[in-house]
Formats: structure tokens, C-alpha cells, sequence
């Protein structure tokens, strides 16, 4: 069975994985602003937002200054006899500058599924969207946050495609479940331990199965945030973080929960009617697993 939960830290394929994530994220986040920029832009809002390509601004600057859209104390310093372009010359700049950040959406969107070819087209061209950001607007005090965010991006995106091609060099990851993560069977002869005990067992040698013990009833009025959520044959799963604890919580009882106020990776489990239910946090993503199999997963950004 493939690998579910890490105990301690990410294994090398997750840490790749995310590393590609990151990448892709840090590249919608340039689709958003560079998006939003150009919408102030038009808009002659007095505002501008980082993390943004420039050859759109650029572009779509250049159809509003031509066109005479600025405000008129825009047009001072040398600019107040300029002759003006029809408004159909801005709605071409305009145009231009929307299709090149679809172009970023479209390599974003396609990008996923570890197709890194256009996570390689996106350096390029955010790499060629650079250079001309210090060609054309040149290198000042006031441009040199912008320059840095640049010089983030591309490194992310360098992150990105170097970690797919190591992801791609390593073995299939074929592991159990760790085998402290599972209910333990207790001795032949022995009894179901107490409740609050942390080895919780299902079945015994004989073959007899246990329920897990019930902690305590699951307070339905604290303030709870919901980590995953499931239904499984009789079952009402749900992973929850309540202030600085994870419960593991069925048909309204907590069986399993632990504290701490950094969350790290951790497998809660139970084991009922012979079933063992799973849930917990890899290091990437909330898990439910029922009998082994994943029935609900949920990404965890933060």
C-alpha cells in the first residue's frame, strides 16, 4: 500500500511535490496581480501591487498614455501638445495586454499533472518579461522591490522544474501505513484496555474483534475547524482541530486526539466492528483512510 501519512517529516517525494505546488502557486499569484494591475491601470486607480509581469502593464500603459486617457496633469513636462490616437489603438494595446496574461493562466492551468513542459515555457517567458522590465523601465531605487519579486518568481519556477525532474528520478514509493500508526491486538487471554489508553486494540488472537475506546463525546458548541470529513459504511467521520488539539471524531465521539500548538504529521485512529479508521495531516493534505483506502483528502495551503 502506497505510503499515506509521515509521522515525523515529509518523505522526498512530498517535499518534491510541494516544492512543485509552490511553484505553480507562486505563478497564478503573478496571473492575479498582473491582472488586478491592469484593471487599476485602466481605471486610473493611484495604486499598484507587486508581484505583478510587466509587459502587460507595460503595453496597456502605452495605449492609455497615447490615447490620451491619463488625467490631464498627467500630460505636463513636455507633453501637453501631444496629438492623440483613437481610442480603437488603446482597445488594441488593451487587447494584447488580457491575452498575455491569459497566456500565464493558460501555462498555470496547464502545468498541472506535473507537465513541466510548461512550467520550462513559463521561465522563459516570464525570464524574457524581466529582461525587458530592465531594458525598457530601467534599474532605480523605486524599481528595485519590483526587480526582487521578478527574481523571486523565476527562482521558484527554477525550484519547480528542478524538483519535477527529481520526482520523476525516484522509485516508486511503495510503504505500509507505519506500524505504530495502526490499532496493536492485544494478548491472547487479555482484555480491551481502559479508556484514554494510547493502545487501542483490535482484535485479539483469537480472532475476537475490539471497538476502540470512546475518549469522551465530542462538544458540538466549541469553535472547531474542519480538516476532513467523511461517511464510510455506518460512520460519521470527522477530522477536526479544536483550539491546539486534533480529534479524530465518529458518530459524534472523540476516540483518538493529539495536542500541540505547531501542527505536525500524525495519524489518528480507531478501530471499529474490525474496521480501522484513519485520519490525519502528511505534511501536505488532511486525510480519511478507511480499511487502507483513502476516502476523503483535502490540501492544506497553511
Amino acid at each position: 500500500m502506497a505510503k499515506i501519512f509521515s509521522q515525523n517529516q515529509l518523505s522526498q517525494r512530498e517535499l518534491y511535490e510541494q516544492k512543485y505546488r509552490t511553484s505553480r502557486i507562486n505563478l497564478l499569484i503573478v496571473v492575479i496581480f498582473t491582472m488586478v494591475n491592469v484593471i487599476l491601470l485602466v481605471t486610473n486607480a493611484d495604486m499598484y501591487f507587486l508581484f505583478s509581469a510587466f509587459l502587460p502593464y507595460y503595453i496597456a500603459g502605452i495605449g492609455m498614455l497615447l490615447c490620451g486617457r491619463f488625467p490631464d496633469d498627467y500630460y505636463t513636462d513636455g507633453l501637453e501638445g501631444m496629438v492623440f490616437l483613437d481610442n480603437s489603438f488603446f482597445v488594441i494595446t488593451l487587447v494584447i495586454a488580457i491575452v498575455l496574461v491569459l497566456v500565464y493562466l493558460l501555462a498555470w492551468f496547464m502545468s498541472s499533472k506535473n507537465r513541466v513542459g510548461w512550467l520550462i515555457f513559463m521561465l522563459v517567458f516570464f525570464g524574457i518579461d524581466t529582461l525587458l522590465m530592465l531594458v525598457l523601465g530601467g534599474i532605480s531605487f523605486d524599481s528595485v522591490i519590483n526587480i526582487l519579486f521578478h527574481a523571486w518568481v523565476i527562482y521558484y519556477l527554477i525550484l519547480g522544474i528542478n524538483s519535477h525532474f527529481k520526482l520523476k528520478k525516484l522509485p516508486p514509493e511503495e510503504e505500509p501505513i507505519p506500524s505504530d500508526a495502526a490499532p496493536q491486538p492485544i494478548p491472547e487471554g487479555g482484555e480491551a484496555p481502559e479508556s484514554g489508553s494510547d493502545d487501542a486494540p483490535s482484535e485479539s488472537a483469537s480472532g475476537e474483534t475490539y471497538d476502540s475506546p470512546v475518549i469522551r463525546k465530542a462538544d458540538k458548541n466549541v469553535k472547531s475547524r474542519i480538516l476532513a470529513e467523511a461517511r464510510a459504511f455506518d460512520y460519521s467521520i470527522r477530522y477536526r482541530r479544536v483550539k491546539h488539539t486534533n480529534e479524530l471524531v465518529i458518530n459524534g465521539n472523540v476516540y483518538d486526539e493529539i495536542s500541540g500548538v505547531i501542527e505536525r504529521p500524525h495519524v489518528l485512529a480507531a478501530t471499529l466492528d474490525g474496521h480501522c479508521i484513519e485520519a490525519g495531516y502528511n505534511g501536505t493534505h488532511s486525510l480519511i483512510v478507511v480499511d487502507g483506502k483513502i476516502i476523503a483528502k483535502k490540501i492544506r495551503l497553511f
